[in-house]
């Protein structure tokens, strides 16, 4: 199984977030756009696991002191790589930081990487300089405002099925108060 650990956002801010990228979502019908039932924030990627349960206990051990907190969705971005990459970047918050460190250290990873909140709403190819620019003034005129308490995690299942990825809940861990 593919698994990763993440923050599964409330269905009515889905909704929320989904009203406020239309703009956007409208003038580029042809991104390989994220389902909305599919937005989340990956805490932690382990990829390949043979052996869910203990992977499972472990997460439980790792993060069993963790309260709960809020995450503050403020601005969308666009990073470019093999391909153009939009997100929703949220304030900084350090028990979702804490919580990537302790997977990073459970699981022996050896990633230093910052953890950064964000969440994944398209994907292109790299448009041209112009097309570019373009992008990243009407990304940077969104109104991207909203908020949501965090009082559990999921363990996800990625399966690939077609084009787009279908995740799968397969565990919920509960915070602390």
């Amino acid at each position: 199984m593919r698994l990763f650990l993440a923050i599964d956002l409330p269905p009515h801010i889905k909704q929320v977030l989904q009203n406020q990228i239309n703009p956007i979502y409208r003038d580029y019908p042809d991104f390989n756009w994220t389902d909305p039932k599919n937005y989340h924030i990956t805490l932690h990627f382990f990829g390949g696991v043979d052996n869910v349960e203990k992977t499972k206990k472990d997460i439980e051990e790792a993060i069993f002191d963790i309260p709960n907190f809020y995450l503050y969705a403020r601005s969308a971005g666009m990073f470019i790589g093999q391909k153009i990459v939009l997100y929703i970047s949220f304030e900084r918050e350090k028990i979702a930081e804490n919580i990537a460190k302790k997977m990073r250290n459970k699981f022996h990873l050896q990633n230093d990487e910052k953890f950064i909140p964000h969440l994944t709403i398209a994907r292109s190819k790299i448009p041209s300089k112009q097309q570019y620019l373009h992008l990243k003034k009407k990304l940077s005129k969104l109104s991207i405002d909203f908020e949501f308490p965090v009082k559990k995690i999921y363990l996800f299942n990625s399966i690939f099925s077609g084009k787009k990825p279908e995740y799968k809940k397969i565990a919920v861990f509960n915070l602390g108060s």
